[in-house]
């Protein structure tokens, strides 16, 4: 399944625990999030706006985030 937003345009958001917790122990910014985004090899779609993201950007991480489409943003948590 493709991803329904583009990558480009989409607002990125993460959460407090996403940001301190991965973001910081991964080395981590908001460039490099979308990069690792961009380059997902598989996204689930596992429930009404949630989403999982499978990437390979250093080792393997999985990365969860809920699509609003009104906003048009993504928020990592």
């Amino acid at each position: 399944m493709g991803a329904p937003w583009n990558i480009e345009t989409v607002t990125l958001r993460v959460t407090k625990h996403f940001a301190l917790d991965y973001m910081r122990s991964w080395y981590w910014d908001f460039h490099d999030l979308r990069d690792a985004i961009r380059v997902a090899y598989k996204i689930e779609k596992i429930g009404n706006s949630k989403f999982e993201m499978y990437v390979q950007k250093a080792g393997f991480k999985k990365i969860i985030a809920v699509y609003d489409t009104l906003e048009n943003e993504l928020l990592c948590i």
